[in-house]
């Protein structure tokens, strides 16, 4: 790789502010230039992050990129993915490139909760993105390229932020936007504070309606929805393996009044306005109801836990005091010391950092980390809280949605029996239902094409009818471009080579390299059963929630169809067994 010389170090340090490892903004190994204008400084830590993180995109994310470079410039652009299917890493990537676009160029996110603050500042080390998050002055400190800051700091002092974004050209990515509407200062604080950004990326992890105040910068439909620019929902994130299928248990619980013997109950069956009397009121620690969740929950996860050794249950509580009562209670019944995370410093508390890298069972929280939390070990979910609305309940539930392997298919939610959280549950249960039947038609079309190839024989006859590229000492031209410069040549009484060569220095023209066909070697034998067997065990989960059967019971009719079990099963045995449980899906 080449190396920047002095004279384009010290350039960027005067221009930047900074001095650091010089690094190139577009990667050297991607085609990115060895000039000053793709150079930035960066200090040791976010380089070598950097050097060691590769970004992949996903398709749907790659979808996003290029709607993104296809936008309307300088309009704010609504992205809606659900939690879990990899929204992050998809706006970094697109301020990576805005920011290769100019040295000077620099980026804000504006988040929920000081723990998302710590989330983006890591993420984004890996992108190259060094980011401040406290102290801000009047520009960023020496070696950062942009900050991270809550929506409670930006409206309390939008005037800084106002003068950052005009300091140099300034992009703002706003993550879950939807907190804007929560309190109205928060969305009067980033007009005053964004203004003259130059890009806004407005991103959250499910659609929303308008309570009839307008959140800025954000499209709302007839009907008062927010509208996004690009959308990856539910359905698409199963089929692509980004997220758990999620199975929900909702309990009834009577609550009866000491006083006058009456008794009330909480069930499917009754309004939602006297679920919302109830709800709090059987969520109390000190009655049986909370018990009964906590122990279900518990089984369940200790039943997880012999697969998945690392498994964790998180139950969402009402506030701190709450979060405080039950965790006590957790602790008596199960045995398990669980992990506090609450905003009230006087209450003890581990890191979510400290919680993710641990084994521990239990955690116990309030709305800290309903949002963009990233723990993919949570499995199971104790309902535990009286917020009911389907925002919400989407992004609580998307804390334990997050697929790690392929193995990894399911997780459960524990839910009180109230009306309108059964509602949310079974809008997700219509959507899981959708995105099974459409990926097993898909498979199915599939199948019968791979079918009708192996069975189908045909006669051809073939012609040569030229070719439409040519080479010059190695270079691909078009045979128009091959033709003039022939001619050229022929006229000057130069090589071909030679007058490709001035063509490109004086018209600036770009020729391709001809380079060897990459050999991508073929699957071996094992990797190929590895790959099979990971089909069967999804194929067979997919058709056990279709017909409602367990899948180990499915999985038992295919030993006694071949005599053996699927890790004995031969290489055309696993294909039949795939294309057996493909069909019996596609019937459902």
């Amino acid at each position: 790789m080449r190396r920047f010389s002095n004279k384009q170090k010290q350039a960027v340090e005067l221009v930047q502010g900074s001095s650091g490892d010089a690094d190139h903004i577009n990667p050297y190994s991607l085609g990115g230039e060895t000039k000053v204008e793709n150079c930035q400084m960066l200090d040791a830590t976010a380089n070598k992050k950097k050097a060691s993180f590769q970004f992949k995109p996903r398709k749907w994310q790659s979808e996003f990129l290029r709607e993104w470079e296809d936008r309307e410039p300088h309009q704010p652009f609504m992205l809606i993915a659900i939690p879990g299917g990899g929204k992050t890493m998809a706006a970094l990537e697109v301020c990576r490139r805005w920011m290769a676009a100019g040295s000077d160029r620099r980026v804000i996110f504006v988040v929920p909760t000081d723990n998302l603050r710590e989330q983006w500042k890591d993420e984004a080390a890996k992108f190259g993105i060094s980011l401040q998050t406290k102290e801000f002055g009047t520009n960023f400190k020496h070696g950062f390229q942009g900050g991270v800051a809550t929506y409670h700091l930006v409206a309390n002092q939008p005037l800084l932020f106002r003068k950052l974004c005009s300091v140099a050209p300034t992009m703002v990515v706003f993550d879950e936007i939807h907190h804007c509407g929560d309190e109205a200062h928060f969305g009067n604080g980033i007009v005053n504070a964004f203004e003259l950004a130059k890009e806004r990326l407005l991103m959250s992890g499910t659609p929303w309606k308008s309570d009839g105040r307008a959140i800025p910068f954000v499209k709302y439909d007839g009907q008062g929805y927010a509208v996004g620019d690009y959308r990856y929902d539910y359905p698409d994130a199963l089929t692509d393996d980004v997220v758990r299928y999620l199975v929900f248990d909702h309990a009834k619980g009577s609550i009866k009044n000491d006083c006058t013997g009456k008794t009330e109950t909480l069930s499917q069956d009754i309004s939602d306005d006297d679920a919302r009397q109830r709800l709090k009121k059987i969520l109390d620690p000190e009655g049986d109801y909370v018990r009964e969740q906590i122990l279900s929950a518990h089984r369940k996860l200790t039943e997880v836990r012999k697969s998945i050794p690392d498994a964790a249950a998180l139950a969402a509580c009402i506030d701190q005091y709450h979060a405080v009562k039950v965790a006590k209670l957790i602790k008596d019944v199960t045995g398990c010391e669980p992990s506090v995370i609450v905003s009230d410093s006087d209450v003890e508390n581990d890191s979510v950092r400290e919680f993710r890298k641990s084994k521990k069972e239990w955690l116990v929280a309030v709305r800290k980390v309903s949002e963009g939390t990233d723990i993919k070990r949570l499995q199971v979910l104790c309902y535990l809280t009286n917020t009911t609305s389907e925002l919400f309940f989407r992004q609580l539930v998307g804390r334990v949605s997050r697929v790690r392997n392929m193995e990894d298919f399911e997780a459960y939610v524990y839910l009180p029996a109230d009306p309108r959280l059964i509602r949310c549950a079974r809008n997700i249960e219509n959507a899981q239902v959708q995105a099974l039947r459409e990926q097993s038609d898909k498979e199915s079309r599939e199948l019968d094409e791979r079918q009708q190839g192996e069975l189908q024989f045909d006669s051809y006859s073939t012609s040569h009818d030229g070719t439409d590229v040519a080479f010059i000492g190695g270079e691909r031209v078009s045979m128009a471009e091959y033709q003039e410069i022939q001619r050229v040549a022929e006229t000057v009484a130069l090589s071909m080579q030679k007058v490709l060569q001035v063509m490109q220095m004086t018209q600036g023209r770009a020729v391709a390299k001809a380079v060897e066909p990459e050999y991508k070697a073929e699957p071996c034998k094992e990797d190929r059963m590895d790959m099979l067997r990971r089909k069967c065990n999804k194929a067979a989960f997919r058709l056990s929630k279709l017909i409602d059967m367990d899948v180990k019971e499915i999985n038992a009719k295919f030993v006694q169809q071949f005599g053996k079990p699927q890790k004995d099963m031969t290489e055309p045995e696993l294909q039949m067994k795939l294309d057996q449980l493909i069909r019996e899906c596609n019937k459902r």
